[in-house]
């Protein structure tokens, strides 16, 4: 394997592993918009590591519907992601 196969797998593998968080934070958006059962542990697991994963912007806004606040907040955690994720890929690929 050389070495500019060696960077462009590097780069997938980051550029899945973050369009996998965004999707972790989109699904809780829609399953807390859909009022899903928090006591399934589906659901439950989903939440909690979203939470994790959206530290700095789970109170970045405070607006008076919840459902509102997590589709902002979550939604620009994983727009984040994404645009970072975007960048890193296109680092290892200059570089690698």
């Amino acid at each position: 394997m050389d070495e500019r196969s060696s960077g462009s797998g590097i780069a997938r593998f980051i550029s899945a592993a973050f369009a996998v968080i965004a999707i972790i934070l989109v699904a809780h958006i829609i399953l807390f918009s859909a009022d899903a059962s928090t006591t399934s542990t589906v659901v439950k697991d989903v939440g909690d590591v979203a939470a994790k994963l959206a530290w700095g912007f789970k109170s970045l806004f405070s607006f008076d519907s919840a459902k509102l606040t997590v589709f902002v907040d979550y939604g620009l955690a994983a727009l984040a992601y994404l645009l970072v994720g975007g960048v890193v890929v296109r680092v290892f690929r200059r570089v690698g």
